[in-house]
């Protein structure tokens, strides 16, 4: 009998938790359950010996839980002492009704398979006694355990109609938060008033300010509260993170700082940090590092990584701070720490290759790193997949060639080595040939996305645009967001001068869901050349050269758009620029340039 809440269910747990402790109710979590103290119960001796009964049964009933998951006949145990108590209970509901007794029976099946049972006894006792803070908070939680928050949260909203409680409020508050209401989180959390506000509704106040826009208002909330509660953690880490959303990266730094210090002299923080304060102690270290370098201060960030725990994960996470901002010596020194204890994992060799090539432009230096991969290790697909690479720009094709058909023999489930073998080969203007490294890749892998797109790419190269258009169409068939076969669609239809306005709502969705790609924008611009939208065709295309400037086609395109719009000296920078990156049909740019 599963008593856990599901995984997606848990960041819901503090809330649940917190109505929970309020009930003060007998019964419990069947599978969690301690043994419960025999209450004196007024009516008949039967009344009684009923209660009695299902005390029992719900203990024994715990401990049968414990071996369900593993054990067919303790499951099936499970389940019948979980009937047997449920009318024991019925029996009693049945004589004298009562709130603790829906509770004590919904809490027999508090799981996640079984919540909606719960939830409907809840319902059934509030029936009796709506006004039942027990019951009704019972039922938020219920909710909850079928990860429906509206109805959670309407729950405690009819009871608050009714009753006023704070406590409650509160956790109306989070839940809001929780699932993304700020604006009524702070609805809610500003009824309470400002005295009477715990640290946790300051704290949920904080939340829903800062989810709002209102960071500074957050932050000022924050410092409050931290100075009152300095042993406040999760309040320590939204007000260090609201710092860095402003942009603020010295305040954020000393907030790190402090959340590290509180660990080092509070055991009790020290434990919050490492199991429940929302970031772990390494997470904290890295937002140290990362703010350092931000601050120009790489010295300082390679201290901190150094101070921390050494870990594999850790260390590698800190060298990929450093590279992204270029400390290529400084995530060097900290990747050997790494090589000071054997076995020196295989990362360790693809980072330092990463290093020598991209730092130090050695890419001899790196391909000396990839040949110390093993094999055996997780890496070792990535290293060959580098190595590739850099035979390649050293112009030993041979040796690269070779590695790709070592790739696909080695790691038969990956596209990535055909994928290389036919850009390969499509840049040596082999098409059939790499048309046929794509098929025998799709034999075994028929929807690969990457492989079709490839495949269609080449069907385009080859003038087989119909084939290329049914691949890309069966690409987006699947998956409708996929920008690269969006695009395709669009560009090819606008080729074709046909459905220009679906041309350019399909290339408008791969410009949403791939922004800042020059392919896609140039796309655009000649979609609205062809509806006769020339400012708005201009208004692209500057902006696909800008950002990719040695695409022929493109400068081709700029030209045109430019030449009809009287343009002229733009057009002929166009064409000339064009003809330069050695376009494809030299000879129609030539007489575009020669006709202006």
């Amino acid at each position: 009998m599963p008593t856990s809440l599901p995984a997606a269910r848990r960041l819901a747990l503090p809330l649940a938790l917190g109505l929970l402790l309020s009930l003060g109710c007998v019964a419990c979590v069947a599978a969690r359950r301690a043994p419960v103290k025999a209450e004196p119960m007024a009516g008949p001796a039967s009344t009684t010996y009923d209660y009695l009964e299902f005390q029992a049964l719900a203990q024994e009933m715990g401990r049968t839980g414990v071996l369900s998951r593993t054990s067919p006949e303790a499951f099936a145990r499970t389940l019948e002492l979980q009937r047997a108590a449920a009318q024991a209970l019925d029996r009693i509901i049945a004589r004298e009704p009562a709130p603790s007794l829906f509770m004590d029976k919904g809490f027999l099946f508090w799981n996640s398979e079984q919540a909606g049972e719960a939830r409907r006894i809840l319902e059934n006792g509030l029936r009796l006694f709506p006004d039942d803070y027990n019951l009704n908070a019972a039922l938020a939680n219920a909710y909850l355990l079928e990860n429906k928050l509206p109805e959670a949260a309407a729950t405690i909203e009819a009871y608050l109609a009714r009753h006023d409680n704070q406590l409650l409020r509160e956790r109306l508050g989070q839940l809001y938060n929780d699932a993304d209401q700020p604006a009524k989180a702070l609805e809610v959390l500003r009824k309470i008033p400002q005295k009477g506000r715990s640290n946790d509704a300051q704290y949920q106040l904080a939340r829903a300010q800062a989810r709002l826009g209102q960071r500074k208002a957050a932050i000022d909330t924050l410092r409050k509260l931290t100075k009152s509660a300095p042993d406040f953690l999760e309040a320590w880490v939204e007000l260090a993170f609201q710092q860095e959303m402003e942009k603020d990266y010295v305040s954020a730094l000393a907030t790190y700082m402090q959340i590290l210090a509180l660990g080092e002299t509070r055991e009790d923080i020290r434990q919050r940090i490492e199991n429940g304060g929302g970031e772990g102690r390494e997470d904290i270290r890295l937002r140290v590092v990362g703010l350092e370098l931000k601050l120009n201060n790489p010295d300082k960030a390679l201290t901190v990584a150094l101070e921390g725990s050494g870990s594999k994960a850790f260390v590698l996470s800190a060298s990929l701070l450093f590279l992204s901002e270029n400390y290529t010596a400084q995530a060097s020194t900290l990747l050997d720490v790494l090589a000071s204890t054997p076995p020196v994992p295989g990362e360790y060799f693809f980072y330092k290759a990463v290093i020598a090539h991209d730092g130090e432009s050695n890419p001899q230096k790196a391909l000396q790193f990839l040949d110390l991969v093993p094999q055996s290790d997780a890496h070792y697909s990535q290293a060959l997949q580098f190595r590739i690479q850099l035979l390649y720009s050293l112009s030993r094709e041979h040796e690269a060639v070779e590695l790709m058909e070592q790739g696909k023999r080695l790691f038969p489930g990956q596209s990535r080595f055909p994928l290389l073998q036919a850009g390969y080969l499509m840049e040596k203007k082999r098409l059939p040939e790499a048309r046929q490294v794509l098929e025998d890749a799709l034999q075994a892998r028929p929807e690969d996305e990457d492989l079709l797109y490839q495949l269609g790419a080449v069907l385009d190269r080859q003038g087989d645009r119909k084939a290329a258009l049914r691949i890309m169409q069966r690409i987006v068939d699947r998956n409708k967001e996929h920008a690269d076969a969006l695009n395709y669609i669009g560009y090819t239809l606008v080729e074709e001068n046909r459905e220009l306005e679906r041309a350019l709502s399909l290339i408008k969705k791969a410009d949403r869901l791939k922004p800042g790609n020059g392919y896609i924008i140039d796309s655009l611009a000649w979609a609205n050349y062809r509806l006769g939208r020339l400012e708005e065709a201009w208004k692209h295309i500057q902006r696909a050269v800008s950002l990719a400037q040695d695409d022929a086609t493109m400068w081709e395109h700029y030209g045109d758009i430019a030449r009809e719009m009287g343009k002229r000296d733009k057009a002929r920078k166009g064409y000339k620029t064009a003809l330069k990156l050695k376009h494809e049909s030299p000879e129609r740019v030539k007489k575009k340039l020669k006709g202006l």
